[in-house]
Formats: structure tokens, sequence, C-alpha cells
């Protein structure tokens, strides 16, 4: 028997019920239920980038990513990790060879003691065997976009947030942008661009979660390999963009 088991019950990482001793991860109901999204919804372009979605934001999915945000329950991300790992190797994988998140603000991470998407993409990263990298970073506090009601509003509260770190290493890479939660894709989207403006090769996101009502156009896996392929030209584009700027500079 593990005491600690006695004195610290393993629960659920969905619906929070105390499992039964020995048996941990999620329950059996939960696991008949999940709200995976449909195989046809899961990838989506998010202004022509690549979105792959595991879940939809509802019941105890909702339950457990506000666990995770706002009680401060770190050790949800470690348990929802692995069915991101599964979307993402399932409908991305080969098309990144880097992994980063899209961060918060300063003090909401200093109000919650950790940033969650950071750490679900730390353990997604432990799965892969692969080292995280911090590509972004947000300086502004803007307001949640949870509080921000139409898709035209929601990219209004995403502009200027963002900022792309100095000697991040973004130049000709294929990276894999992670966030917890996408409805309108405002946040991924601006990150994402970003990101292609800095050199990156292309850029493809993924979600644990993404509302049944959202503004992001569902994608056949034949449209995304083209919605690839012109986000790897328009990167190209503004690489030899920077290049002819130097050379007039020069």
């Amino acid at each position: 028997m593990n005491w600690l088991d006695l004195l610290f019950p393993q629960r659920c990482p969905f619906c929070s019920d105390r499992r039964p001793l020995g048996q941990r991860g999620i329950c059996e109901a939960c696991k008949k239920t999940l709200p995976y999204m449909e195989p046809d919804r899961i990838l989506r372009s998010v202004d022509g980038y690549t979105c792959a979605v595991t879940f939809h934001y509802e019941r105890m999915v909702r339950d457990a990513i506000h666990a995770l945000k706002f009680k401060r329950q770190s050790a949800r991300a470690r348990a929802l990790a692995p069915y991101l790992v599964q979307t993402v190797s399932e409908e991305l994988g080969g098309e990144f060879d880097v992994v980063t998140y899209v961060p918060i603000s300063s003090v909401r991470r200093f109000r919650r003691g950790f940033d969650q998407t950071q750490l679900l993409a730390k353990h997604c990263c432990r799965i892969w065997d692969v080292e995280l990298v911090k590509m972004l970073r947000k300086v502004r506090n803007n307001p949640p976009q949870s509080t921000v009601k139409t898709a035209k509003a929601r990219k209004k509260n995403v502009e200027n947030v963002f900022r792309v770190l100095p000697d991040a290493g973004i130049a000709g890479r294929r990276i894999l942008l992670i966030d917890d939660l996408t409805t309108s894709g405002s946040t991924l989207s601006v990150c994402a661009k970003l990101l292609t403006e800095a050199g990156a090769a292309s850029v493809v996101c993924a979600a644990l979660a993404g509302s049944r009502t959202d503004d992001i156009g569902i994608l056949s896996k034949r449209n995304s390999d083209v919605l690839r392929k012109k986000a790897e030209k328009s990167s190209q584009n503004n690489l030899q963009s920077e290049k002819n700027r130097d050379i007039i500079t020069i």
C-alpha cells in the first residue's frame, strides 16, 4: 500500500472525484464522456495557420482548465498533457522541430504562481523528450479574452500585447505554438504572425480545448497542407525582405 495515497488521495484530473486506492488518472465515468473534437473538426485555420484542438471546451474539460488556471491546481497540467500530445502527434507529426507556447502576463503569473500554458507545454515536451523554448513575452496585461464578447473585439484586445524575445533562435525553425484554450483564435494568430515575421520557416498551433461555436474555419487535411505551404512561402518572403533591407542599409 502506498501511504501517500492515503494522505493525499488520487483524484480524476477532470472531475476531481477520488480514485480508489492504487488507481491513478482519469475515472471511468469521465473516460466515457470526454468531449473530444469530432475528427473533421480537430484541424482548423487560424488566419492561415493550421491549429489542432483536442477537446470541446465544455463539461469536465472546462472544469479541469478552470482548476488549473484559477484554483492553482498545477498538477492538472501533467495529467492533461498526454491528451494534447496524442492530438499533435496524430495531426501535426513531422511538422515542427521546436516547441514554444503563448505566455501569460507577469501580473497573472505572479497571482497564479505559475504560467499554466508553459506548464502544459513543458509536460508535453517531457513526453516528446525535447526542450521547451520560450520565444514570446507578454508585455501588456490585457483583459482576459473570455471577457471580450465579439471576434472583432478579441482581435483588438491582443494588439501590441506580445513581443518576440531577442536571441530566441526563431529564424528558419519549424515551430509548434501551444496554448491551453482557443476560441476565436485571435491570440494564436497574433503570436504565430510574430514568429513568422521573426523568420520562422513555418508555424503550426495546438490547443487543448476550443469552443464549439468559434470563428475558426474547419480544415480538411488537404486544405491544411495548402495553408502550411502558404505560410512557408510567406516566411521566405519575409526573410528575403529582411535581406534586401540590410543591403539597402549598407
